[in-house]
């Protein structure tokens, strides 16, 4: 079994560079429209048994993603990425950096909850037909593409119950901070998010660097709906520009 580092862009490598981690029942194609609207070395890492990698069987544990993910990263690139962790992706791209023992240049969670504030067993009842509609939503990018096929769409729901099972198995990283900033981003209509400390200001425990926190319109993963792809980026430029300050800060 085996984690893909996929490249999803063309750009020179020497230049800017980002790594992406898909939310739960997402695949990299997820990020087509994203990756086409920057100018950068964009790397994705494709979970086993989705998307492109659907033949391999799919990992038990979110614990086992990071680690297949650590083993097929190249250590020295991805401590100059920006890593960007969507959802389950930022528990992943967490734990990922924890086994690599090498921080990222930087690391953006997007709609996740911090992991010492979760409730693992919130949606452990809940059956395929809740979790349709609630996958259904507006800002759900991971079923892009999806609904127009009965078959597709059946195949989105599956990955999205398996990812969700591991989550509801997860019991958060090693309490290791990183040592790069960490900025933390969610949708003031994310319904997944108690309080807006939630999935910012939590996160300021997990590094020894600066950090930042931002919450911006939309639901849950609105930041990734079609359409937004420059307003995405120029948030993530101005991120990189407040690490570079080394002010922390949290709206």
């Amino acid at each position: 079994m085996t984690a893909a580092l996929v490249s999803l862009s063309t750009s020179d490598s020497r230049g800017r560079a980002y790594l992406l981690f898909p939310p739960a029942g997402g695949t990299l194609r997820s990020f087509d429209p994203l990756v086409g609207a920057v100018d950068a070395d964009v790397r994705g890492v494709e979970y086993p048994g989705h998307g492109e990698s659907l033949a391999e069987p799919p990992a038990a544990a979110v614990e086992e993603l990071a680690a297949l993910s650590a083993a097929a990263m190249p250590a020295a690139w991805f401590s100059r990425s920006v890593t960007i962790g969507f959802g389950m992706g930022a528990f992943v791209a967490l734990e990922t950096a924890q086994r690599l023992g090498v921080s990222p240049r930087a690391l953006i969670v997007v709609d996740a909850c911090a992991p010492q504030r979760r409730s693992p067993d919130k949606n452990a009842k809940a059956g395929a037909s809740a979790m349709g509609r609630v996958f259904g939503r507006t800002g759900l990018t991971p079923v892009a593409g999806y609904r127009d096929a009965p078959e597709s769409w059946e195949y989105a729901l599956d990955l999205l119950l398996g990812d969700l099972q591991l989550l509801n198995a997860y019991r958060g990283p090693a309490r290791t901070q990183l040592s790069c900033p960490i900025a933390a981003i969610r949708g003031t209509d994310d319904p997944a998010s108690a309080s807006g400390d939630d999935a910012t200001g939590g996160w300021r425990v997990w590094t020894s660097g600066p950090f930042v926190g931002r919450v911006v319109p939309g639901g849950y993963l609105g930041v990734l709906e079609p359409g937004r792809e420059d307003a995405f980026w120029a948030r993530i430029h101005r991120l990189e520009a407040a690490f570079v300050s080394a002010e922390p800060e949290v709206a």
